[in-house]
């Protein structure tokens, strides 16, 4: 069992929902808190609120982050559970950071931080709160986008200067990036499946037809989810073995091999099947 705080941009891809659902249900996850990044985080977090509220999880603090200044989102799937601009009165009056950070100093052990959105809520946490580091068991992110042709992503590129200090903030840090994460896709055909998880189906079968509804496509990647399992090992995701450090470099983030010893490793293969059957059976459990 771990325990794990996620951090998250729920409501544009549809893939943070499926992260949230999975993380709360999973057997071997103890979800501690929540917080939201990107835009208006409020709304985020009332959209969080809701689907805890269908996942049968009332225990969970919830916390918005700052957000980026004059970046915004695109509700590609969240408004139809929550419309735009809601707020929700059980939302933790403490900042996302204040919350992260509190949470960590009274666990009764090391947590692990999933940032599945733009980092700057983690690099605050990692600038702000340095007493905190030392107890994360480590950090997992989905982000970057390891190909030198073309390093463009959305969560590391919306912020690379927070992305890049997470990285090499000197934690242990796993990142799911794009080229490995997106191969982990569910289609229009599970829709009848996701329907039928007890509680929170109806909204995420809602939204996940609306997200390819509004792409105009038949199967969308599951990115988040499957960068989350590595805070649970590389059942799923295996890690390049290489030392990395990150690097802005024209606004984007490049991995570079290190020179020196350090504890970033960047995902480098993925069992598909194995985590779309996976990421199913979690999201069917019982609440």
């Amino acid at each position: 069992m771990i325990s794990l705080i996620l951090d998250t941009d729920i409501g544009d891809d549809v893939d943070d929902a499926f992260a949230l659902a999975f993380a709360a249900r999973h057997p071997r996850i103890r979800l501690c808190a929540v917080t939201t990044v990107l835009g208006d985080t409020c709304w985020r977090a009332a959209l969080t609120l809701r689907l805890l509220d269908q996942l049968g999880v009332d225990d969970v603090p919830v916390a918005a982050g700052e957000s980026n200044a004059g970046i915004e989102g695109i509700p590609l799937s969240g408004d139809v559970a929550v419309p735009q601009g809601r707020d929700d009165p059980r939302r933790d009056s403490r900042s996302a950071v204040d919350l992260m950070a509190d949470v960590v100093a009274t666990a009764p052990e090391p947590v692990w931080l999933a940032t599945i959105g733009p980092a700057t809520n983690a690099a605050a946490l990692v600038a702000e709160r340095p007493e905190a580091l030392d107890r994360l068991a480590g950090i997992v992110m989905m982000g970057g986008r390891h190909d030198p042709t073309n390093p463009r992503e959305h969560n590391f590129g919306t912020d690379p200067a927070a992305a890049a200090a997470v990285c090499n903030s000197g934690r242990r840090v796993r990142v799911g990036e794009y080229l490995v994460t997106s191969q982990a896709q569910l289609r229009r055909a599970d829709l009848d499946r996701v329907r039928r998880a007890p509680g929170i189906g109806p909204a995420l079968g809602l939204m996940l037809e609306t997200y390819l509804d509004r792409r105009d496509r038949d199967w969308t990647s599951m990115y988040d989810p499957a960068a989350l399992t590595l805070a649970l090992g590389e059942e799923f995701l295996r890690l390049g073995l290489t030392p990395r450090r990150a690097e802005v470099v024209a606004g984007q983030v490049r991995f570079r091999v290190a020179s020196e010893a350090t504890q970033l490793r960047i995902a480098a293969s993925i069992d598909t099947g194995a985590f779309r059957r996976e990421l199913l059976d979690v999201i069917g459990r019982g609440g």
